[in-house]
């Protein structure tokens, strides 16, 4: 067999593999994104919460007391310059927002990933899959074709 031959032959499983890798890229580069904003979001309303508490707890005493309302001030400062949790907390929310994207788009990071170890046919069919599932995304999500504009319904 000629050398063009065999090109020709793995042409299409190359393709099938290309696309396959450029599908489980898009998805984790959206995951990613999706990660930051959600761990950044996550620790920030945690700290917010925490802080809310340290300042209400700031504000009462049981019984009138000048030293434990200076031991409270104390408390409250360190607990407002005082980041620990934060990052925790952001990586936490960082793999909470991977993981949720990721389930979110689980029909082309699946036919992605199948593309990219698969054998030949299911490579080729799997990215043939991709090849429609994108162009019923692009169509619908990109023209609108097939859904109501929410201007038209404003109430439902």
């Amino acid at each position: 067999m000629s050398i063009a031959g065999k090109i020709g032959s793995g042409f299409g499983t190359m393709i099938a593999r290309g696309t396959g890798l450029a599908t489980v890229g898009m998805v984790a580069y959206d995951a990613h994104v999706i990660g930051k904003l959600d761990g950044d979001t996550y620790s920030l309303s945690n700290e917010s919460k925490r802080l809310m508490n340290a300042a209400n707890d700031r504000m009462y005493l049981t019984t009138p007391s000048t030293t434990m309302g200076k031991i409270k001030d104390r408390i409250f400062d360190f607990q407002m310059n005082n980041s620990i949790l934060m990052p925790f907390e952001a990586a936490a929310g960082y793999f909470g927002g991977v993981l949720r994207s990721c389930f979110n788009d689980i029909i082309p990071l699946g036919m992605g990933i199948l593309a990219l170890v698969g054998n030949k046919v299911v490579a080729k069919t799997s990215a043939l899959g991709l090849i429609l599932y994108g162009g019923y995304k692009f169509l619908t999500d990109g023209f609108g074709v097939g859904r109501q504009s929410r201007l038209n319904n404003p109430y439902r």
